[in-house]
C-alpha cells in the first residue's frame, strides 16, 4: 500500500533517516549536506584557516625578513664598533636644499656649495643622456664630512669593516636615499667621491636593476667628469684602474659578472678597476648601444648574447678591450651648471635629529639613533621633530604647530602596518577607525603646511582601509605611486584595494608594470599574500552564497600558482572538497526534485529523475535515499 499522506502534500523533516512511511523531503539542500556537514557556513570556517595556512608553508620558501642598510647579507646585524661620535660642537655645520639633494655639511661653506652645484649638474646631464638616469622623487640627503674621525665610524657600520678606505657611500633606505662623502682629503677627491654616488644615486632610482658590475663601472667612469665652460667632459683614464688591467685581468669575467654588492669581493680594487675598464670599453665602441645593451642585460639576457646582439662582440672581445682601457675614452656633454641657494648655518639639535634618523634606519645601531635623539632634546627640550622620533607626539605638535613633518610622522606611526615594509595585508582590529580618521585629519594639514604629496596622498589613501568605500583610498594611492613610484608599500596597497574593488583589469596591469619582474624577495611574498589574502576572501564569499564550483575554481588557481608543494596540496585539497560538496548539494537538489514531483503524482517523472541521480551520484547516503525512494515510487 503506498504511504499515507498528511493533509496539505508530503513535508520536509530535519533528519537524515526517519523511517517513517511518508515521503519527506530532506533539508539539506542548502543546510546540511548528507553527512552532516554544513555548507553555506561550516566549509567557510574551514577553508579560510586552511588558505592561510598554506600562506604560511609558502612563505617558508620566498620570505626574508625586511632588510634595513646594516644587515649583511649573511643575515647578520652590523652594529658599530663602539658608540658613534656625536659631531664636534665647535664645528659648525651648513646646509643646502637644492632641487634633488638635501646636503648637511661641516666642510667650508665654498666647498659644500661647489658639491651641490656639481651633483645638480651632473645629475642635470645624465638625466638627459639616458631615461635610465632617473632624479630621486625625494631629494636625497648628503652628509658631507669635514673630519675623517666623524665620518669613520658611519663607514664601519655600513661596511660591516674596521677602518675601511673608502671615501664615499650611497645607501638606500625606507625614507629614500642617503649620501656619504667623507671631505678631508682635499677638493678634488671630494668632487671624483661626489660624482661616483650620484650615479649610483640616479641608477637606483629607475625601474631597472643593473648588474654591479655595470653600476660600479659607470660610477667610476663618470667620477672623473670635469665640469667647465659649459660642457661635462668624462670617461678619463683612471691611471690605478688601468695598471691593474693591463697586462692580466685580476678576476674572470664571469667572475666580475657574478659579483653581489656588499660581498668582500666587491669592494677590492681588482673589482673597480675591471668594472671601470669593461664600462670604458663598452662606452669607446660604440656609446649609442651603451644603453640598450644595459637595458638587456636588466632583462636576463646573459652577456655573452647581450654583446653579439647589440655590439656584435664577444667575451674575447671584450676582454682585450678591458686590457686596452688605459687609453681612456673622453666624452663631451653640454651642460648648464645649477644654480645652488646659499648655505645656511644649522642648528645643532637639529643636525643630531637628523643623524639619528638616519642610524634609525640601519637595524642594529638603535641605540646610537637614541643616543642622537637624547642629545637633541638635551640641547633643544622643545626640538619638535626630535619629541616626534621618540614617540612624544602630542608635545611635538604643541612645539610644531607649523612643522609638516611632525604632523606626517604622526599620521604615518598611527597607520601602523598599513604602511611601510608590511604593507598590503593589513586588516583592521578594533578601535583602527579612530586612530585610522586622526591620521588622515593629521595628514591633510600635513599637505596644507607643505609637506610632500607622495608622502601623504600614501598615508591618506592606506586610512580608507578602514572605510567601507575603498574608491577615494584608490583615487589616493594612484596620485601617490605616480608620485613616488619606487614606494613599494604605496602599490602594495593599492594592488590590494584593486583586489578588494574587484578591479581586476587594473590590478592586473598594476601587477604587470610593478610585481612581475620584481627581484626583492620581501616583495615578491607581499604580492603573493595580497593576492592570496584577496583570492582568500572571495572564495570564502562565494562559499557563503553556496557557489563552491566558482569558489573551488578560485583556489585551484591560488594552487596552480604556489610554488610550494606542501602548500600546494593543502589547496588542491580545499578545491576538491568544495568541488565534491558542491556535486553532493546538486545531487541533494535532484533528490528533492523527485521529491516535488512525487507530491505532485507525477511518480513516472520522478523516477526518471532518480535514475539520472542515481548514474552520477557519488556520496553513500544520498545515494541510498534515492534508491529508497525509488523502490517506494514503483511501489506506488
Amino acid at each position: 500500500m503506498p504511504p499515507p499522506t498528511r493533509r496539505g502534500g508530503l513535508k520536509p523533516r530535519p533528519t537524515l533517516c526517519s523511517g517513517e512511511a511518508t515521503l519527506e523531503q530532506r533539508t539539506y539542500s542548502k543546510g546540511k549536506a548528507p553527512s552532516g556537514r554544513s555548507v553555506s557556513h561550516g566549509i567557510v570556517r574551514r577553508l579560510l584557516p586552511i588558505l592561510l595556512l598554506a600562506a604560511a608553508t609558502l612563505a617558508q620558501d620566498v620570505y626574508v625578513p625586511p632588510v634595513p642598510i646594516g644587515i649583511k647579507r649573511d643575515g647578520k646585524v652590523r652594529t658599530a664598533k663602539s658608540p658613534i661620535l656625536f659631531p664636534d660642537e665647535r664645528r659648525p655645520w651648513v646646509r643646502i636644499r637644492s632641487a634633488h639633494y638635501d646636503v648637511l655639511s661641516s666642510a667650508s661653506p665654498a666647498d659644500t656649495r661647489a658639491i651641490v652645484e656639481d651633483l645638480e649638474t651632473l645629475a642635470s646631464v645624465l638625466t638627459k643622456t639616458s631615461t635610465r638616469f632617473t632624479s630621486a622623487a625625494v631629494p636625497t640627503t648628503v652628509l658631507v664630512f669635514a673630519d675623517r674621525r666623524e665620518s669613520q665610524p658611519y663607514f664601519e657600520l655600513l661596511l660591516g669593516r674596521e677602518n675601511p678606505s673608502a671615501t664615499g657611500l650611497y645607501v638606500r633606505h625606507p625614507a629614500g636615499g642617503t649620501m656619504f662623502i667623507d671631505a678631508s682629503r682635499g677638493r678634488q677627491r671630494i668632487e671624483k667621491t661626489a660624482m661616483h654616488e650620484l650615479v649610483h644615486d640616479l641608477l637606483r632610482q629607475g625601474e631597472g636593476h643593473a648588474p654591479h658590475w655595470i653600476e660600479e663601472g659607470l660610477a667610476e667612469y663618470f667620477s672623473t667628469g670635469d665640469i667647465q665652460d659649459g660642457k661635462i667632459t668624462a670617461g678619463a683614464s683612471i691611471r690605478s684602474h688601468a695598471a691593474f688591467v693591463r697586462r692580466a685581468l685580476p678576476m674572470t669575467l664571469e667572475r666580475m659578472f657574478a659579483v653581489q654588492p656588499e660581498t668582500d669581493e666587491s669592494m677590492t680594487p681588482q673589482f673597480y678597476a675591471q668594472s671601470w675598464a669593461a664600462v670604458n670599453w663598452l662606452m669607446r665602441t660604440d656609446r649609442d648601444r651603451f644603453f640598450p645593451f644595459l637595458e638587456a642585460l636588466e632583462n636576463g639576457t646573459p652577456v655573452a648574447d647581450a654583446l653579439r646582439a647589440h655590439y656584435g662582440k664577444s667575451l674575447r672581445d671584450m676582454e682585450t678591450g678591458i686590457r686596452a682601457a688605459h687609453a681612456g675614452h673622453r666624452v663631451e656633454l653640454m651642460a648648464v651648471r645649477a644654480e645652488v641657494p646659499a648655505p645656511a648655518p644649522i642648528e645643532r639639535a637639529t643636525l643630531l635629529f637628523e643623524l639619528g634618523r638616519f642610524l634609525s634606519y640601519v637595524s642594529g645601531a638603535g641605540e646610537d639613533a637614541q643616543r642622537h635623539y637624547a642629545e637633541a632634546l638635551r640641547v633643544d627640550p622643545g626640538h619638535a621633530r626630535t619629541l616626534a622620533a621618540v614617540g612624544r607626539f602630542e608635545e611635538a605638535i604643541a612645539a610644531g604647530l607649523d612643522d609638516p613633518d611632525v604632523h606626517l610622522a604622526y599620521a604615518e606611526t598611527l597607520l601602523t602596518t598599513a604602511i611601510g615594509p608590511f604593507a598590503g595585508i593589513f586588516e583592521p582590529a578594533e578601535g583602527d577607525v579612530e586612530k585610522f580618521r586622526k591620521a588622515r585629519a593629521l595628514a591633510e594639514r600635513a599637505l596644507t603646511l607643505g609637506a610632500p604629496e607622495g608622502a601623504v596622498r600614501a598615508a591618506v589613501g592606506a586610512t580608507h582601509f578602514v572605510e567601507a568605500d575603498l574608491a577615494p583610498g584608490i583615487e589616493q594611492l594612484e596620485r601617490a605611486h605616480a608620485l613616488l613610484p619606487k614606494r613599494n608599500d604605496v602599490a602594495l596597497n593599492l594592488y590590494a584595494m584593486l583586489l578588494r574593488t574587484q578591479q581586476r583589469e587594473k590590478a592586473d596591469a598594476l601587477y604587470t608594470r610593478v610585481f612581475e619582474n620584481a627581484q626583492d624577495k620581501q616583495l615578491v611574498f607581499a604580492v603573493r599574500n595580497v593576492r592570496l589574502s584577496s583570492e582568500t576572501s572571495r572564495a570564502n564569499a562565494l562559499t557563503k552564497e553556496g557557489k563552491l564550483d566558482e569558489a573551488a575554481q578560485i583556489v585551484r588557481g591560488l594552487a596552480a600558482a604556489t610554488d610550494d608543494p606542501v602548500a600546494r596540496r593543502e589547496l588542491e585539497q580545499q578545491a576538491a572538497s568544495l568541488e565534491s560538496i558542491g556535486a553532493v548539494n546538486r545531487h541533494i537538489t535532484m533528490y528533492n526534485e523527485a521529491i516535488a514531483l512525487a507530491n505532485k503524482s507525477r511518480n513516472r517523472a520522478a523516477l526518471q529523475l532518480l535514475d539520472e541521480l542515481l548514474a552520477v551520484v557519488q556520496d553513500p547516503q544520498v545515494a541510498r535515499d534515492a534508491k529508497k525512494l525509488r523502490e517506494e515510487l514503483r511501489r506506488r
